[in-house]
């Protein structure tokens, strides 16, 4: 049985995503079942109000929905459809944008006119025509993907895309002459793609993406102002992309619905050339919360201390400004050995595990790591060195600073969703509840 899965199950109004894998907790994503966020989603905008004082244009992407679009520095790209784009924007123009970042309180959407479409290999967007690829991509891996891409004429030796402008077949509005150089998108190839041996998917994803960029600009030409030109789908199906093929093996819910989403999102990615891992509708009498553990799981995932396996532990505290984890020695016991690569033994072993915590508890911001002292200059940097080879292999942005006078570990994170904490709350019984 595989032991790589991602659950998905329902919990007061909430789907709840959580990653499994040798035996261990990886991550938790809380999604709101009426997700109403429109980031990715792509309109056609009116310019509402220009206000040159905060370099800003007010955009509405449906009648009384404004979007905020700054234009502190100079637009890259800007497809205009009530006349030819000259390098100014008018009060009335016409324009596609894409929802960059949903609205947060009292402030409104943002958008872009730099448009991107993304799949599980590749994101394509506004650009210069080149290629790029994701840091985390070995170099090895990328010879491997670029040596691939010279050889099918995708691309020159400087990067640079040599992919044709094809023409949809059977397609009246594509055959039109476009207004706009669609030559010019950048091509960025994801970590995904580290799980390929095969390089066909990327291929075929390519052509893919390229045919819809193109597609969706066309009907664009004939479409009237405030239409939805790409609706983002669920944000729990949109985020599957994103996970890693080789870390999971298998998804498994028990809702029928959700199970029904899933196949139905499968049997679009088939016939787009990718392929999911099986999907499984949990259906047993014994439920399968209990059956994985999942309150378990979660209530050690939100508690202050983690044992390692030596007998060491970990605190980890939060404050307003930043997250400290202590490295405390514990239970540690290991006969004949000295003190320091006892001390050496569990910093080793605890940089693991803080590599692991911090993804599953998604720290970001200021994260401040008290390892056990060491006398040995040598041993510290082979704990950092072991530290930020952990945390490369994080998909969200982490960089180890260095070591403070004090003999801190400075590490910074970048914030993208909510912290575990955050999500969750203790009910009257102590058990951990969506908020």
């Amino acid at each position: 049985m595989s032991d790589k899965k991602l659950l998905l199950y329902k919990q007061q109004n909430k789907i709840v995503v959580l990653r499994l894998g040798a035996g261990r907790l990886h991550s938790v994503k809380v999604y709101d079942e009426a997700d109403t966020a429109i980031k990715d989603n792509i309109y056609i905008g009116k310019i509402a109000h220009l206000r040159h004082n905060i370099n800003a244009a007010f955009i509405d992407v449906q009648k009384g929905h404004s979007c905020f679009l700054s234009l502190e520095k100079p637009l890259k790209s800007v497809h205009m459809l009530n006349r030819p784009y000259d390098g100014r924007l008018l009060e009335g123009d016409e324009l596609i944008v894409q929802i960059s970042k949903d609205a947060v309180k009292t402030k409104i959407p943002v958008v872009t006119t730099e448009l991107t479409l993304s799949g599980r290999y590749l994101a394509i967007s506004d650009g210069t025509g080149r290629l790029h690829f994701s840091k985390k991509l070995s170099e090895e891996k990328r010879c491997e993907i670029e040596a691939f891409l010279l050889e099918a004429g995708y691309i020159n030796r400087k990067h640079v895309i040599l992919f044709p402008h094809k023409k949809l077949a059977n397609d009246d509005a594509s055959q039109e002459s476009t207004p706009w150089d669609t030559s010019s998108w950048d091509i960025i190839v994801r970590t995904n793609c580290r799980s390929l041996t095969d390089y066909t998917p990327l291929q075929m994803e390519w052509e893919r993406l390229c045919k819809k960029k193109d597609k969706l600009l066309a009907d664009a030409r004939h479409r009237t102002c405030f239409s939805c030109l790409k609706k983002a789908q669920h944000p729990y199906l949109e985020d599957l992309k994103d996970y890693y093929t080789e870390d999971i093996d298998e998804i498994v819910t028990d809702c029928e619905d959700i199970y029904e989403a899933l196949k139905h999102y499968e049997e679009e990615q088939r016939a787009l050339g990718a392929l999911l891992p099986s999907i499984r509708l949990y259906q047993d009498e014994y439920p399968m919360c209990k059956l994985y553990q999942l309150e378990k799981r979660l209530r050690e995932a939100l508690n202050s201390a983690v044992w390692l396996k030596s007998g060491a532990y970990l605190v980890i505290e939060h404050t307003e400004a930043m997250t400290v984890i202590d490295v405390n020695v514990g239970k540690f016991i290991k006969k004949n050995m000295k003190s320091q690569d006892a001390f050496f033994s569990v910093n080793m072993e605890a940089a693991q595990e803080i590599a692991l915590q911090m993804e599953l508890r998604n720290l970001s911001g200021i994260i401040i790591v008290d390892f056990i002292n060491m006398e040995s200059a040598e041993m510290e940097e082979k704990l950092l060195e072991r530290l930020r080879e952990l945390t490369a292999m994080d998909s969200v942005k982490t960089e180890v600073i260095d070591i403070t006078p004090l003999g801190l570990v400075e590490i910074t994170r970048q914030r993208i969703s909510k912290p575990l904490r955050e999500l969750f709350r203790q009910d009257e019984k102590g058990d951990w509840v969506c908020k």
